[in-house]
């Protein structure tokens, strides 16, 4: 019943747990992370156009109670997939082997951009630096994609990420934060 009452109410709770482990540690970094971070509880991502294989295209993404290199992960509905980042500072999409490595064992989609302080959540990343494996895109887009190199990376024209519910500033927690970072500016 809550489920159905409160759809989100799981990833509220580790979002609180995030910033109240950020008011915490007390820094501008920390902070300014994870504000990013909670506002992007759960999100849908794909590309602008047919471009991605159904695994991927429109997918809901939910960040779990799981941290990675300092930082959480989305899982994808299904659980097949997860969204995280890399001890290179950039976000991938792989297989749970990768994820609990926080490597790039069975990475499919990833994007090239390398993610500075401050900078965490999912929406932070340009939409023109997603790369993709073949494996990930339909196969009729194939022939005419633009590859990086010849170990099969293509571009991923124009990959979005929308925020379907995260915290806002009204969210006890978060303002609590909020004035903590204000009060560190």
């Amino acid at each position: 019943l809550l489920d159905h009452m409160m759809p989100y109410h799981a990833q509220e709770l580790i979002g609180k747990a995030i910033l109240q482990r950020a008011c915490r540690a007390g820094t501008k970094s920390a902070l300014q992370t994870a504000v990013a971070q909670v506002r992007e509880l759960v999100f849908e991502m794909g590309s602008t156009t047919p471009f991605l294989t159904d695994e991927f295209q429109d997918t809901q993404w939910s960040i779990t109670d799981r941290v990675v290199n300092g930082r959480p992960v989305w899982a994808a509905t299904g659980g097949k997939w997860f969204m995280y980042h890399t001890s290179t500072n950039r976000t991938k999409i792989s297989t749970e082997a990768g994820c609990t490595d926080g490597c790039d064992l069975s990475m499919c989609i990833y994007n090239v951009q390398v993610i500075a302080d401050g900078a965490g959540a999912p929406t932070d990343l340009p939409s023109d630096k997603w790369l993709s494996l073949p494996s990930a895109m339909l196969e009729a887009q194939y022939p005419s994609s633009r590859r990086i190199n010849r170990n099969g990376w293509i571009f991923v024209p124009e990959l979005r990420i929308a925020a379907v519910h995260g915290l806002d500033d009204g969210d006890p927690t978060m303002a609590a934060a909020l004035r903590q970072l204000t009060a560190l500016a």
